[in-house]
């Protein structure tokens, strides 16, 4: 047995020494030094053995195993040092590349600070549907046929032909607000809702315009709801946006579905007031057009306007985005190149 331990020994050393691998080299050494290896063997026979031979041998074997354990190690040191002299060597314990983990569009972003603002004030979100009936984009609330405020919506068709719907019974949705009708017809007063989703108009593209936007209704119908509960409402929420040294102000329009009608105005971010073409050298940029719920709408909804009343406003959220990061033009927010996007 001692020749066949030394033979073993000898012929381990002889192994580890042409080893040009790390894989190579941890295959030898489970192969000599593993529980099943080849050392293991000859441990196993020491019980067969005269009693006088079994000091010795156990001896032989604890001393080829050291060996082939220290010429194992210096051998990785060796691999490892070949590697450092290399120009392609790299370590081994650095961390890989990370994979690009994505983020939330700012858009996302924006509106999820919205819905959670809302849902701090009690609102309801609701969605509906993209393409939606004319009745409710318009004659629910107060556009009825031909009326000349309709032409403002640049309200894009369908082609209906071969089909059974008539011409200009469904559109792609001008606005959330055709949200108001079908919330009021399903849910009974008082309510608070808040309806985001995109919309679609045939706009003259250009840096605060596009063809495709997104739009975030809200609506609230109570007793006794006036003016002032939608003015404190809109400085909150943009003052919860923007912060509390936020610039509003309000000036009278007109809209069929409100009564009064007034459009909220935020300093422009991106230009401080100045004046750019994002805001159209004004210094201010239209966000919340709103005003108080006409009664036409509330009764068209089968909603006793004698009892309830109450306000709507629209925020574009594209804009609140581009005033939320001084983006001075709405296009970018579309745009599919990450190394813009990254920079939100």
């Amino acid at each position: 047995m001692r020749e066949e331990i030394l033979n073993l020994k000898n012929e381990a050393l002889a192994q580890i020494m042409d080893v040009v691998s790390f894989d190579d080299l941890e295959n030898l050494k489970i192969s000599y030094l593993g529980r099943k290896g080849k050392i293991n063997d000859f441990i196993k026979k020491i019980g067969e053995l005269p009693q006088t031979d079994k000091k010795e041998i156990g001896n032989l074997i604890n001393d080829s195993k050291k060996v082939i354990e220290v010429t194992l190690a210096k051998k990785k040191e060796g691999l490892t040092s070949s590697l450092l002299s290399k120009k392609e060597w790299f370590d081994l314990t650095i961390p890989g590349n990370k994979t690009s983990a994505g983020h939330f569009h700012p858009q996302t972003t924006v509106l999820n600070e919205i819905l959670d603002i809302f849902k701090y004030l009690g609102y309801q979100i609701a969605d509906g549907p993209e393409i939606e009936k004319d009745y409710y984009n318009f004659e629910v609330l107060n556009f009825p046929p031909e009326h000349p405020a309709r032409d403002a919506q640049q309200t894009m068709f369908f082609d209906v032909s071969n089909t059974s719907f008539k011409e200009g019974q469904v559109i792609p949705r001008t606005h959330t607000s055709a949200m108001q009708g079908r919330v009021m017809e399903a849910s009974k007063p008082p309510l608070r809702v808040i309806v985001p989703g995109r919309c679609f108009r045939y706009e003259q593209v250009d840096a605060s315009h596009g063809v495709e936007f997104w739009q975030v209704e809200g609506f609230v119908v109570d007793k006794a709801v006036h003016l002032t509960d939608l003015f404190g409402t809109i400085e909150f929420v943009l003052k919860s946006l923007f912060g509390q040294s936020a610039k509003i102000k309000f000036a009278t329009t007109f809209f069929p579905f409100v009564e009064p009608g007034v459009d909220a105005y935020l300093e422009c971010t991106v230009c401080d007031g100045r004046g750019c073409t994002f805001c159209k050298q004004t210094g201010w940029s239209e966000i919340m057009p709103a005003g108080m719920i006409h009664p036409n709408v509330l009764s068209k909804s089968k909603i006793d306007s004698k009892i309830w009343n109450g306000f709507a406003f629209a925020i574009g959220l594209s804009r609140v985005v581009s005033l939320r990061y001084q983006i001075d033009d709405l296009r970018v927010l579309h745009t599919p190149d990450l190394r813009i996007l990254k920079q939100f």
